[in-house]
């Protein structure tokens, strides 16, 4: 029998508080985009210089704590209690967590970040000329940076085991929850724990509305190069729903069905055309070069992740403190949905796979698309730059593809891994935001609907906003945006450095009494 809550959903102060600051944005972008663009850029520079350097040290004392806890005997502890059984095979296990969780940004960033890099390299490799062959390890580093361990560790490590050992003890898998072991119980169920539950969401979903825009413009693009197809607004809207019916079927049929399937065939999929790079592609230049980036990454870490945020230009505001504001906002959703699916699963076995092992397939998979790039753009000077210039990230994957072996049969099956990844990920934010908003590790099937339907209503509606025909603004308006939403969800995040290894270290010793 239906729950009260399953029946007055739309009663749930939470969806409003997180529904209506995206409503709020949708309208002000619609009557005037200048206002909405003055006001997301000039918040984003703001709370970059403000809080960017507290988000660098947060994220890498993040990353030294999980690692801690996954060295000592607490690694062992289990997540959902010492009796919990894995609801997922070992190999569905990581395939959810690599989709679900940075894997989509990251498909879609690969091919176009490392160029980046590789014209203007970042200021810690001074003396490094930019476009030649001294760049590339650089670049790839760079990229390694801010997908690699510190990214990953930041969305779903030490968030995952304090939700885990919360629900435990009876807590729902709720932002609020994260409040529990500090403020008074009447906070938590009051005000200050909707505004939690809310504004998470809100950072999430904006986290996801402008890459699922970017790939509109993206497939858009590739489309209207099919005989008898254009580059249109009809055309860029149809790929939104069409997207949106794909994530949305499988946010509503459940994790076990829609996203385990969708995160096995990208898994497949990604192995596939990986293989596909390095045979069809310079192989041999490409494994040399990630191992050599890698190593450059690794000693350089503790350089590039704490350097100062106000040298000149602002560079590292502009992609470092960006990308861990992007992140940050999807770590209570992305914290909890990890909870969802690692239960019976060790904290050691989480720390590995969240922390290391999805970065590691990252990584290679940037050395792979990325380096294909780079490699290309040596032999042909402009082949993949020109493009990029031209048409922005989005164009640089067909500029790749489109100049390696069996372009007719790379290009479908790229574009089909972006898709799967960006589905997969829209999906388990709808999924994630309805338990927010229920409280329940099995959210009502509306409530998933309706939050996959919000995502693909905003992108959609945020593509038809502007004067000309692909006109990303109102995008980077709500990317910027992103930072913003970032901030009230901030110290939630914090609270975990303290948190999770206290309450781990709590739960491991009464499973051992």
């Amino acid at each position: 029998m239906p729950s009260e809550s399953d029946r007055h959903w739309l009663k749930q102060p939470p969806l409003w508080v997180g529904a209506g600051p995206l409503l709020v944005f949708l309208v002000m972008a619609a009557v005037d985009l200048k206002l909405a663009t003055a006001f997301t850029e000039g918040g984003k520079a703001i709370i970059s210089n403000w809080l960017g350097s507290t988000w660098q040290w947060m994220v890498a004392l993040l990353f030294l704590i999980a690692a801690a806890l996954a060295i000592s005997p607490v690694g062992r502890l289990k997540l959902g209690g010492a009796e919990a059984k894995p609801s997922l095979k070992l190999f569905d296990w990581c395939a959810v967590l690599i989709c679900t969780l940075l894997a989509g940004g990251g498909v879609f960033w690969s091919a176009a970040e490392p160029l980046f890099h590789f014209q203007s390299p970042a200021p810690y490799f001074e003396g490094v000329s930019g476009s030649t062959e001294a760049a590339v390890d650089p670049a790839l580093a760079v990229s390694f940076l801010h997908w690699g361990f510190l990214a990953w560790a930041l969305v779903a490590t030490t968030v995952t085991i304090t939700f885990s050992v919360l629900e435990r003890r009876g807590e729902p898998l709720r932002p609020r929850s994260l409040l529990v072991p500090l403020v008074p119980r009447s906070w938590v169920d009051g005000p200050l724990g909707h505004l939690s539950d809310g504004l998470s969401v809100v950072a999430a979903i904006a986290g996801t509305v402008g890459p699922l825009g970017f790939l509109s413009l993206q497939l858009s693009n590739a489309a209207g190069q099919l005989p008898g197809l254009a580059d249109s607004a009809g055309l860029q809207s149809l790929v939104v729903v069409l997207l949106t019916a794909v994530f949305a079927t499988s946010t509503v049929s459940g994790i076990q069905k829609g996203i385990k399937w969708l995160s096995e065939l990208n898994v497949w999929l990604t192995l596939g055309l990986g293989a596909a790079l390095l045979v069809l592609g310079p192989g041999l230049w490409l494994a040399q070069h990630f191992f050599s980036s890698f190593g450059l990454y690794l000693s350089r870490l503790p350089q590039m992740a704490l350097a100062s945020n106000d040298a000149s230009g602002n560079w590292v505001n502009g992609w470092t403190v960006f990308y861990w504001g992007w992140f940050l906002g999807y770590a209570p959703l992305m914290g909890l949905f990890t909870a969802g699916v690692s239960r019976g699963r060790s904290v050691r076995e989480l720390v590995l796979a969240v922390a290391i092992l999805c970065p590691l397939v990252t990584n290679i998979w940037f050395t792979l698309l990325g380096g294909s790039g780079l490699y290309l753009e040596l032999a042909n000077q402009g082949s993949v730059t020109g493009p990029l210039a031209e048409s922005g990230a989005a164009a640089a994957l067909l500029a790749i593809l489109t100049q390696l072996p069996l372009a007719w049969l790379l290009i479908p099956a790229g574009l089909l891994l972006v898709v799967l990844f960006m589905a997969t990920s829209a999906d388990s934010m709808s999924y994630a935001a309805a338990m927010v908003v229920s409280g329940q590790s099995q959210p009502p099937a509306v409530l998933r609907l309706f939050w996959a339907l919000m995502i693909g209503s905003l992108t959609l509606v945020l593509l038809r906003i502007g004067t000309s025909l692909g006109d990303s603004t109102s995008i980077n308006a709500l990317q910027a945006f992103i930072v913003i939403a970032a901030v009230p969800v901030t110290p939630l995040v914090l609270t975990t450095l303290w948190t999770a290894p206290r309450l781990a270290w709590r739960e491991w010793q009464r499973q051992q009494g």
